[in-house]
C-alpha cells in the first residue's frame, strides 16, 4: 500500500511538531508534503488495483460536518473564511486518508502502532520534563510562533519567578517565568507538563497519552512475547506518570475509563478489580486540589452557561465554526457543547453521529466475532479502539476537542478498522439505522437538558 508512508509521516508530523522545536524546520511545508505524498500513494494504489476505495460508515457524516463548518463560517464571519477553511479541510482530509488508505490488518496495525509510538513519545517527553530542574524562561515577542510564546530558557536555575528578575544575568526589560525545561525545548506551565502545538495544554496531553494505552494491549494479545509484555508494562508506567505530572483531573478519568472499559468488557468482575488496582495510584496522586481546582471548576461551569447562551442566540445555525471566542473570551472546554454552540442542532447531531458510528464499528465487530480463534485479531483491535475511544468520549467532555486532529485521527482509525475487517469478511456492515437516529437524538437532547439543569443549579 503506497499511501501508507505518507499517512504515517502525516501522523508523526501532527504529534511530533518538529517545526515548533527546531527553527531549521520552520520553512519546510511538512504538512503539505506528507499530504501530497499520501494522496499520490493512494492514487497509485487505486490505479494499480492494490486498494479498492470503499466508504467507511462515518464518511458521509464527516462530509456533512465539514461542509456545515465551511458554510457557517462563511455566513457568520467571512473575514476568517480562508484560515478556517484550511483548518477544517486539513482535519477532514486527515480523517479521510487514515480511514481509507488501508484494507488489511497489516496496514491497520502499522497505523495503530504509529499512533501508539507517538503517544508514548509525547508522554515520555512529559515525564522527562516533569523531573527536570527549573530554569528561567524569557518571554519574548522577537521570536515568532509557539517557541517565543512558550518562553526561551536562558540557562539560569530558579525556584521562584522572582529569582529570574533578581539574579545575575537578568534582562531588566524582559518578563520571566520559572518553569521546568525538558527535551526539545519544551517547558511546563505553572509546573504542569505539556507538549507543543495541538498538545500544549496539559489536559490535552493527558488525554492523548491515556487513550493509546490499549493499543499496547492489542499488540500483546496477538503475540504474547516478553518484548510485548515489556511494552505493556512500560506503557502503563510512562503514561500513568505523565498523567500524574499533568495534574489533569480529566486525564485521571480518561485513564480510569480506558482501563475500566477494557478489563470489564474482556474479563468481567475480575477485570474490574484488576483495572481498579492499576488506576488507584494515579487517582490518588494525580490532579489538582484546593483553591486552584475549585476555581477551575467554577470557570468551566461559567463557560458551560455561556455556551448555552450562545446557542440560544443562534438556535438554528449556531454561532459558526470557530466563532465561540467571538462571544466569550474562553473557548467552551466541552466538545459536545462547542458543537451545539458553533454548529447548531444539525451540526451537533452529525458530529455526534461520527462518535456513535465509531463506537458501533467496534461493538458490532466484538459481537459478530465473539467466538473463533481465527477472529482473535479482530477482537483485539476492536477492543483497543473501543476502550481508547470511550476514554476519548470522557476526556472531550472537559476539552474543546470538536475539531481536534487527535479526535479525527481516531475517527479515521475506526474507519481503517472497518476497512480491514471488510477485507476479511466482505459481509461486515455498519450503518446508522432509524433506531440509532432516535437514540442519538435522545442522547443529544438529554445532554443539553442535563447541562442546562446543571448550570442553573450552580446559579448561572
Amino acid at each position: 500500500m503506497l499511501a501508507l508512508p505518507g499517512v504515517i509521516l502525516l501522523i508523526i508530523f501532527i504529534y511530533g511538531r518538529p517545526q515548533e522545536w527546531d527553527e531549521r524546520f520552520e520553512a519546510l511545508p511538512f504538512l503539505y508534503l506528507w499530504l501530497g505524498l499520501a494522496f499520490m500513494g493512494m492514487g497509485l494504489d487505486l490505479a494499480m488495483g492494490k486498494v479498492k476505495l470503499k466508504a467507511t460508515p462515518q464518511l458521509r457524516w464527516a462530509i456533512v460536518v465539514y461542509l456545515w463548518c465551511v458554510f457557517t463560517l462563511g455566513v457568520r464571519n467571512p473575514a476568517e473564511f480562508s484560515e478556517g477553511f484550511v483548518s477544517i479541510s486539513v482535519t477532514f482530509v486527515l480523517f479521510f486518508l487514515i480511514g481509507h488508505s488501508v484494507d488489511s490488518f497489516a496496514g491497520f496495525r502499522k497505523l495503530a502502532t504509529t499512533v501508539l509510538i507517538m503517544g508514548l513519545f509525547v508522554a515520555g517527553v512529559a515525564v522527562h520534563q516533569g523531573f527536570s530542574p527549573f530554569q528561567c524562561l524569557a518571554m519574548t515577542e522577537t521570536i515568532a510562533g509557539s517557541r517565543g510564546e512558550a518562553g526561551i530558557p536562558d540557562g539560569r536555575s530558579c525556584e521562584r519567578r522572582v529569582d529570574c528578575r533578581e539574579s545575575a544575568g537578568a534582562d531588566p526589560d524582559a518578563e520571566y517565568l520559572c518553569e521546568r525545561v525538558g527535551l526539545f525545548k519544551t517547558t511546563t506551565i505553572n509546573g504542569r507538563v505539556r507538549w507543543r502545538g495541538v498538545l500544549q495544554d496539559p489536559n490535552e496531553l493527558a488525554l492523548t497519552s491515556g487513550i493509546v494505552l490499549p493499543f499496547s494491549f492489542a499488540l500483546f494479545e496477538q503475540k504474547r512475547s516478553f518484548t510485548r509484555a515489556l511494552l505493556v508494562l512500560t506503557s502503563l508506567i510512562v503514561i500513568a506518570t505523565a498523567i500524574i505530572l499533568t495534574q489533569s483531573r480529566g486525564g485521571q478519568l480518561v485513564f480510569a475509563t480506558v482501563l475500566g472499559v477494557y478489563f470489564v468488557k474482556k474479563y468481567g468482575i475480575r477485570g474490574a478489580i484488576f483495572g481498579a488496582i492499576f488506576a488507584a495510584p494515579l487517582m490518588l496522586l494525580g490532579g489538582r486540589e484546593g483553591g486552584e481546582a475549585e476555581e477551575s471548576a467554577n470557570e468551566r461551569t461559567e463557560i458551560l452557561a455561556e455556551g448555552l447562551l450562545i446557542w440560544r442566540m443562534f438556535p438554528l445555525m449556531g454561532a459558526g465554526f470557530r466563532q465561540f471566542t467571538e462571544h466569550h473570551w474562553l473557548t467552551a472546554h466541552n466538545a459536545y457543547l462547542l458543537s451545539l454552540a458553533e454548529l447548531g442542532p444539525l451540526g451537533m447531531f452529525t458530529w455526534t453521529a461520527l462518535i456513535y458510528l465509531t463506537l458501533k464499528i467496534s461493538l458490532t465487530a466484538l459481537k459478530r466475532y465473539e467466538h473463533g480463534a481465527q477472529f482473535a485479531m479482530i477482537r483485539a483491535w476492536s477492543m483497543a479502539i473501543l476502550s481508547g475511544f470511550c476514554g476519548m468520549m470522557v476526556g472531550i467532555f472537559f476539552l474543546s476537542f470538536t475539531y481536534h486532529y487527535v479526535l479525527w485521527i481516531y475517527f479515521g482509525l475506526a474507519g481503517a478498522l472497518y476497512s480491514a475487517i471488510r477485507g476479511v469478511d466482505p459481509n461486515f456492515s455498519v450503518r446508522l439505522e432509524k433506531r440509532d437516529v432516535l437514540r442519538l437524538v435522545g442522547v443529544d437532547v438529554g445532554l443539553v437538558l442535563a447541562l442546562t439543569l446543571y448550570t442553573k443549579a450552580k446559579g448561572y
